[in-house]
C-alpha cells in the first residue's frame, strides 16, 4: 500500500515538472500542454459559507425589541415610584429634610397642607414625632 502511495506521489511530482518545463520554440498550446501567454488552468477553490437564513437577519430586531422592553419597564417603574408622592387634591408633599439615624431607621421632615410634620421610620413602622401648623 505504501508502495502505491509512493508511485502516485512520484507521478504527481513528475507531471508537475513536465507542466512547468518551458515549451520548445514555436510549439502550440495543445502540444506543449501550457503556453507562456496562458496560465495553467486549475480549478478555483471558493470558500463555502453557509447560506444566510432568516434567523441570522433577526439579530438587530431582537436587540431593538429587548431595548424597547427595557425602556417600557423603566417607564413603568418610574411612574409607579412617583405615583406614591402625588396627593389627590392638588397639594403635594414636600420633603424638607431627611436624616438616617441607623441602618434601619430614618427621620423625615415633610410639609403638607401648610403643616410641617416630623416622621420617624423604622422596621416597626412610621411614627409622627411632631406636627406643627404654619398659620
Amino acid at each position: 500500500m505504501q508502495l502505491l502511495y509512493a508511485l502516485v506521489l512520484g507521478l504527481s511530482v513528475l507531471s508537475g515538472d513536465v507542466a512547468s518545463a518551458p515549451c520548445p520554440q514555436g510549439s502550440s498550446a495543445p502540444v506543449c500542454g501550457a503556453s507562456v501567454s496562458e496560465p495553467i488552468h486549475a480549478p478555483l477553490r471558493f470558500r463555502k459559507e453557509p447560506a444566510v437564513g432568516t434567523a441570522a437577519l433577526l439579530g438587530p430586531y431582537e436587540i431593538l425589541g429587548g431595548l424597547t422592553l427595557i425602556g417600557a419597564a423603566a417607564y413603568w417603574w418610574r411612574q409607579r415610584y412617583t405615583k406614591g408622592l402625588r396627593v389627590a387634591g392638588g397639594e403635594g408633599i414636600h420633603l424638607l429634610a431627611k436624616r438616617r439615624l441607623s441602618a434601619k431607621s430614618s427621620l423625615y421632615v415633610i410639609e403638607h397642607g401648610g403643616r410641617e410634620i416630623m416622621l420617624a421610620e423604622s422596621e416597626r413602622g412610621i411614627t409622627v414625632i411632631r406636627d406643627d401648623s404654619k398659620s
